[in-house]
């Protein structure tokens, strides 16, 4: 008896357990797993002309470049905020005017970046500058 009443109260502790739903998951944002690349920025300019480029190769990913190295490193998306951590880079030396390029970047990505898309354009908005991109085709 006491065994039928333990596997009773087993399967009943299961199924209260098992009815509770779990938090949904965030949406992943739709320009998960594109790469874009700048046609405009207004404000401060990256310093050789760019373009920056920018990978979400996962939802939690991110990965720029502004025409010099590349950087990468995890993302948060909290609503209209693209929170970056801290990004490791490739560390080629880059001469002429594409020499601040990664300064711009690291600038660029110290704050939050808001943002926004419509249709094939994303726009990125750091604390000096704006910038226009344009999904890559695939």
């Amino acid at each position: 008896m006491a065994l039928l009443l333990s596997a009773v109260i087993v399967a009943l502790g299961t199924t209260i357990v098992g009815t509770g739903s779990a938090p949904a998951a965030p949406p992943v944002p739709g320009f998960v797993g594109k790469t874009y690349t700048s046609t405009a920025v207004t404000g401060e300019q990256i310093p050789g002309g760019g373009p920056l480029e920018v990978s979400f190769p996962a939802a939690n990913r991110i990965a720029l470049s502004a025409g010099c190295n590349r950087h990468i490193g995890d993302l948060r998306v909290d609503n209209s905020l693209l929170r970056l951590g801290s990004l490791a880079s490739t560390m080629m030396a880059c001469p002429g005017p594409r020499a601040g390029a990664d300064t711009w970047v690291t600038e660029f990505t110290k704050e939050p970046l808001t943002w926004y898309s419509v249709g094939h354009a994303l726009v990125l908005v750091g604390p000096a500058a704006q910038v226009l991109l344009t999904e890559k085709p695939s």
